[in-house]
């Protein structure tokens, strides 16, 4: 029998090598993996831009100046857009600005520095590929690039609140939705991560401004039977009674008349708390020191607050306990924590909303925030939420009314343990105005509106006359099918959904926009990464112009994930 032997699959007859079949499929796969990569590569795209205004303070800062208080120290911005982008009328440089924790005036910033926008860092395209890892569908406050509707050439940036084929009503500082189908609107509710980027400080106690050092009826934490404050380290100790011990927060806020008053060294009227509003220092840019009422009538009541609060545990009894305490339309929401179990218990009023397991346990120390925020109650311990996102609680749509109980919204309690409490710090939710430029109590007032701050401090200190300002309305709108509804985060001094008009609609033939939608079409980012805010001057400072100071530090603690 005869042996065959293989032939090589690369010999031929002619001896010329022939490639092998496989290689038109290497080809195809090669074309189909650079298909890939490309889509890859496009939905990983990011680019660079610097945001121009403040409609979206604080989240992200346009041009602005930041200021260190003379008086209390506490550090905040100011808008300056207008000193470059003025919209038509003459450039004006920003003069003065009001602090947010002790409503001083300073007017020395014409010769401060103003500091560019911030510098951000934007996905293209991640909505085109949704397939992709860290892309997806369009979600409720993302913060998104998208071509001005009006304008398509022009870039706008917003938090997106509005989804397609949704109703979305604003109604007294909040936002409702209807979902396609439903009668009922339900409170659109933020969760935690974004609610803790876009909180304002209403105070912090680490910043007590010097002229009212010695003037204890300015104090704003007042500390009952059981409790001592040590002013120079800014804590409190409570040796734990057998009854509840409370150390309240009093909204105690000077007014300009009273602000002279102490600076000259008269005695000004005897202070009252007011209620917590929408004031914001950013609003405050004033160009003229002169014309300096406007930013004090910053007037919707807020009730949606948080307390932050570094605990310090020495000692824990029999049936211990600590409890946080915030105040909304005259209803306690309380926190309260068995100190023995570590067992958190929420309330509002009488209701037990729910309990949760803690960290709080025992001797110890514990960085606490307690937030009553979209109506639930959330309690983070370390940084770390407990029990989710929280609890929540249903009110329809009833509108909050302010009582008395408003004027000292926030309180910390204490029986049967040893605690000292330090650095608090009171913060409050986004007010959601119904139109930009506008404060709600403008469209509500049913008596003469307030013409100067001493008077608006009146009215927001007096109970009896709360009604007057809590019937502001709502505002609805529809959104169409593959539309959204945009705001920015400054809601009174944004342009977005709420204002837009219909002068550039030619790209839509059938001229079926509403003036607030913004095509799907137009979507074009997702804002993800504060890369640099600005650089902050350090010593010995020196002046290169107005603007300019070397040397300078990368601003870290503002380069930071955009929620």
């Amino acid at each position: 029998m005869g042996r065959s032997s293989a032939t090589p699959p690369s010999a031929t007859m002619t001896g010329r090598a022939e490639p092998p079949k496989e290689s038109y499929r290497d080809t195809v796969e090669a074309i189909v993996v650079a298909f890939i990569l490309a889509l890859v590569v496009r939905g990983f795209e990011a680019q660079a831009f610097v945001i121009p205004t403040g409609s979206m303070a604080p989240t992200l800062m346009g041009r602005h100046k930041e200021v260190a208080c003379p008086q209390c120290g506490f550090v905040y911005a100011v808008n300056a857009s207008g000193e470059v982008e003025a919209s038509g009328y003459p450039n004006r440089d920003v003069e003065a600005g009001l602090c947010v924790n002790c409503r001083f005036l300073d007017r020395s910033l014409a010769e401060q520095p103003s500091f560019k926008g911030d510098r951000i860092l934007v996905m293209m395209f991640p909505y085109d590929l949704p397939f992709l890892p860290g892309s997806g569908s369009p979600e409720r406050w993302d913060v998104v690039v998208f071509r001005y509707p009006e304008d398509p050439d022009v870039s706008y940036i917003k938090r997106l609140v509005g989804l397609p084929g949704e109703t979305l009503r604003i109604a007294h500082g909040d936002l409702y939705l209807r979902a396609p189908g439903q009668d009922r609107f339900v409170l659109a509710r933020k969760p935690w991560k974004h609610q803790s980027s876009m909180q304002i400080t209403v105070h912090d106690d680490r910043y007590r401004p010097r002229a009212l050092a010695d003037r204890p009826e300015w104090a704003r934490w007042r500390s009952g039977s059981g409790w001592t404050a040590s002013a120079s380290e800014r804590q409190y100790r409570s040796e734990g009674s057998t009854d509840w011990s409370e150390l309240r927060y009093s909204h105690l806020v000077p007014d300009p008349e009273q602000w002279d008053a102490i600076l000259e060294g008269r005695e000004p009227r005897a202070p009252r708390p007011t209620l917590v509003t929408d004031f914001y220092s950013y609003n405050t840019n004033i160009p003229n020191p002169q014309d300096r009422l406007a930013p004090w009538m910053q007037a919707d009541w807020v009730g949606d607050l948080t307390l932050q609060s570094h605990l310090d545990i020495k000692e824990v009894k029999a049936g211990g306990s600590i409890r946080w305490e915030l105040i909304e339309g005259g209803v306690a929401h309380r926190c309260t924590v068995d100190l023995a179990t570590g067992e958190a218990t929420f309330t509002r009023g009488d209701e037990v909303l729910g309990q949760v397991a803690t960290p709080i346990k025992g001797a110890g120390r514990h960085q606490v925030e307690f937030a009553n925020v979209d109506n639930r109650l959330t309690l983070v311990v370390d940084g770390r939420p407990v029990g989710g996102e929280g609890f929540t609680y249903e009110d329809g749509e009833v509108e909050p009314v302010p009582t008395g109980a408003d004027l000292t919204p926030a309180a910390i309690a204490v029986r049967h343990a040893t605690i000292e409490t330090a650095d608090l710090v009171l913060k409050r939710d986004i007010y959601y105005t119904q139109e930009p430029g506008k404060h709600d109590f403008e469209l509500a007032w049913n008596e003469r509106t307030p013409s100067t701050p001493a008077e608006l401090f009146d009215l927001l200190g007096d109970p009896s006359r709360f009604s007057k300002m809590t019937r502001p309305g709502r505002r609805d709108f529809e959104i169409g099918a593959d539309r959204f509804f945009m705001m920015g985060d400054n809601s009174p001094c944004s342009s977005d959904s709420r204002r837009w008009g219909e002068r550039d609609i030619s790209w839509d033939e059938s001229r079926s926009r509403r003036t607030y939608e913004v095509p799907r079409q137009y979507l074009t980012g997702k804002a993800f990464f504060i890369y640099w805010p600005h650089g902050v001057p350090v010593w010995p400072e020196i002046a290169w112009g107005r603007d300019f100071r070397f040397p300078f530090r990368p601003y870290l603690e503002r380069m930071k994930w955009i929620r």
